[in-house]
């Protein structure tokens, strides 16, 4: 079987933490049959002359990144602005370079990652070459894209649902939501994210503070993730703010991520922790490269995940892989994460619930072999052969 991988979601040599997971999934499924990877990159005019785009003009058109061969076009992206055309000059760009890479690679499934814009595109080119199409839905293309807030991104994603020869949401909450918009239900499917035991894993507690300079004598909450308001660290902020005025010795929180495309909201968090007085109980880290994840894990007592929205959020079982218990809000997939309190808390997205959910985490007796266990029977390679089973069904078809 052969396949070609569409997906504005994958790291590059100069991103190469990004959306690091769609990657681990693609690399296991390219280990069970042939494989092609299109990355699309968005550019504008004169884009370099932003700080925060200026990397992508450093990704090479063509790539060989650890063994998978990928192609990365550019395609026209005004960000805000001309968003609702982002389908549409995806399927331009996307058609020409796979149009090239037929003649030595005849593909037979496209797979597509994210409802819009990318799955919007498979579809219109999988029409066009009579190929299935595959679109994995990961979070905000289903959790907030198809509203009324985005009228004209709604009706492509819900098109795309409905042509789609396969639909897989990483958590069946996502995929409750596409059938709702009208993908078929026999057609759609859930497989969640794995994670690679050979990164995640348990290191010595101590040995992991000593190494990143963490405090040995405090308790430690970890947050992962973008800087992005969506994430909530400021209510996890906010959260150690009421346990220390309710006289509660308070952990010491660490937030582990690089900022993203939204610029105010670092500024927003800074704010919030100087007017609460926290400088002294929260280290912002900075982003950190993927393998060097298990020692952040390992060194905290409670991973804190207080987002609004979520797929399937990979840190989670991640820290679960090392060891690491979680506190998260209750929203989308995470229920399907934590399914038990062996393993984490559930709580409703406000500083007063995180804050109790901590306190209670922090002085709960945790089974760290129980959590551990749980966590590496989702490996990457039972993702990758659920995957491949179904692309067989499709082609069957």
């Amino acid at each position: 079987m052969k396949v070609l991988a569409v997906t504005t979601l994958f790291p590059s040599r100069s991103q190469p933490i990004h959306a690091i997971f769609v990657y681990n999934r693609i690399k296991h499924v390219s280990q069970l049959c042939e494989v092609r990877v299109i990355a699309p990159i968005p550019y504008f005019p004169f884009d370099w002359l932003i700080k925060k785009f200026a990397d992508r003009r450093r990704i090479p058109r063509q790539d060989n990144f650890d063994g998978l061969q990928v192609f990365y076009p550019r395609y026209f992206s005004i960000p805000a602005m001309l968003k609702p055309l982002d389908g549409f000059f995806l399927l331009l760009s996307v058609w020409w370079t796979a149009h090239k890479i037929r003649r030595s690679f005849d593909f037979d499934v496209l797979d597509t990652h994210l409802a819009f814009p990318d799955g919007f595109a498979g579809v219109l080119l999988g029409r066009w070459w009579k190929k299935p199409v595959s679109i994995t839905l990961r979070g905000h293309d289903i959790n907030v894209l198809p509203t009324d807030q985005f009228p004209v991104r709604k009706k492509q994603i819900q098109y795309a649902l409905r042509k789609a020869d396969l639909v897989i949401g990483v958590a069946d909450a996502l995929r409750g939501a596409a059938v709702a918009l009208g993908a078929d239900p026999a057609r759609s499917t859930t497989i969640a994210n794995g994670v690679d035991t050979t990164i995640f894993f348990p290191v010595p507690k101590t040995a992991a503070r000593q190494k990143l300079g963490l405090p040995l004598d405090r308790q430690i909450v970890l947050s992962v993730g973008r800087i992005v308001e969506n994430k909530g660290y400021h209510l996890i902020v906010e959260a150690l703010y009421l346990l220390q005025q309710a006289g509660k010795k308070i952990p010491y929180l660490v937030i582990v991520g690089g900022a993203a495309d939204e610029a105010l909201y670092p500024a927003k968090l800074q704010a919030t922790i100087a007017r609460l007085k926290m400088q002294e109980h929260v280290r912002l880290a900075g982003s950190q490269p993927n393998e060097t994840l298990r020692d952040w894990y390992s060194a905290a007592d409670v991973y804190c995940l207080a987002s609004e929205t979520e797929g399937w959020a990979n840190v989670l079982l991640e820290s679960l892989a090392c060891g690491t218990p979680v506190v998260a809000t209750n929203v989308w997939g995470t229920p399907e994460v934590i399914k038990s309190d062996e393993y984490g808390l559930l709580v409703e997205r406000s500083a007063e619930k995180i804050a109790a959910g901590l306190e209670t985490a922090l002085n709960k007796n945790w089974k760290p072999e129980a959590i551990i266990e749980y966590a590496a029977a989702q490996t990457w390679e039972k993702v990758a052969q659920q995957i491949t089973e179904n692309f067989t069904r499709i082609l069957a078809r």
